[in-house]
């Protein structure tokens, strides 16, 4: 749930002096919130980037209330905020107070219940982080598959994958989009764990032989001395984050009693294939599609959702393996992406939309 506060400030004050003071605190002005129809409240963000603090954007909105006549400072943060950014909220209250004097409300009276819990140590932030990062590349193939799988209402091409089905069945818009999507897949899996990956590294013992292997260019050299490259993501991008018999390797150069791979090796629901083949078929058939454009004609929404189940079980196996490891908590991101104890099904149609499909010059 979401934890908000406002500070209303004494009058003679302007929304100018509420807004320079809250980019003193280092809040970035994000427009106004005219797309809800108040083109007059500012609207401002603040993010620490800096070892993996925030998990979410603090809101900060600065607008004139209509009862009180006075000018008031609105913070939020939504479900999923890290212990730094319910600090950094209540920190704008009292910096606010103390600046401006008036008055604040916090939700709870005092924030009470909605803090998250004590800080993690900034690896187990980020390892977290990239878990978050995985979970909007789920939310965006998933959210396509639950709006119906935006496909035509017939297959045109169905009379002719008959008599021709090796290749008309290549033309097959659920058998193209399907094998297109499994590309998206390994990209959100390689983008886990090499997020991950540089989480690690940044705090690990065995950085400096790690990094004394890795050989980078001048572009990235070049990035770092600008700042808009860390060395830890330089040297991910120098090394290989699909195959997993190499990502196992990676994760064991940071910690050699760290096999990410170990839980993705163990039964899952009485399966005689297990997830790490799973996922390793998925890769081959990402490169099969990219390399030699390869489709596989039997892939249609039913195997794609099985694969992505898989990779969710998996890399959630993954990150609880991190976490029991180094003896951090364990929890997902809330979401739904999550929610894996059944496999989604296609969202079934009305009898209207079946009945127009079927008769389409009938009239209800």
């Amino acid at each position: 749930m979401s934890y908000e506060t406002t500070n209303y400030l004494p009058k003679g004050f302007s929304k100018r002096h509420a807004a320079e003071f809250a980019e003193l605190l280092g809040y970035k002005r994000a427009g106004s919130y005219a797309h809800v129809g108040l083109p007059d409240v500012v609207s401002m963000i603040y993010f620490e980037d800096k070892d993996y603090k925030s998990w979410q954007q603090v809101e900060l909105s600065i607008g004139v209330g209509e009862e009180k006549s006075v000018v008031y400072v609105h913070t939020r943060t939504r479900v999923g905020r890290s212990h730094y950014d319910f600090e950094m909220q209540n920190r704008t209250v009292r910096e606010f107070r103390r600046r401006f004097g008036g008055t604040a409300v916090k939700d709870g009276g005092n924030g009470n219940g909605y803090d998250p819990g004590p800080p993690l140590p900034s690896q187990a932030s980020g390892c977290f982080l990239a878990m978050q990062g995985l979970d909007w590349n789920l939310t965006r193939v998933n959210g396509y598959l639950g709006w119906g799988f935006a496909l035509p209402d017939s297959n045109p091409f169905a009379p002719a994958e008959k008599v021709w089905p090796q290749m008309m069945r290549q033309l097959n818009p659920e058998v193209f989009i399907s094998n297109v999507l499994i590309a998206y897949l390994v990209s959100a899996m390689e983008d886990y764990f090499k997020s991950t990956y540089i989480a690690l590294l940044t705090y690990a013992d065995r950085k400096p032989t790690i990094l004394k292997g890795i050989r980078l260019s001048g572009e990235q050299l070049t990035q770092i001395s600008m700042g808009v490259l860390t060395v830890e993501q330089a040297a991910a991008e120098v090394l290989p984050f699909q195959r997993l018999t190499a990502i196992g390797r990676h994760f064991a150069e940071i910690d050699q009693k760290l096999d990410i791979l170990a839980p993705l090796g163990r039964p899952y629901r009485r399966r005689k294939t297990t997830l790490l083949y799973r996922l390793e078929d998925l890769v081959s058939r990402r490169h099969a599609l990219i390399h030699r454009m390869d489709i596989d004609t039997d892939l249609t929404r039913k195997g794609l959702e099985a694969f992505i189940h898989d990779l969710t079980v998996g890399i959630s196996r993954i990150y609880k393996e991190i976490t029991q490891h180094y003896g951090w908590p364990f929890e997902l991101p809330a979401s739904s992406n999550f929610n894996v104890s059944r496999r989604r099904r296609p969202p079934r149609k009305r009898l209207s939309q079946l009945r127009q499909q079927r008769f389409p010059h009938s009239k209800e």
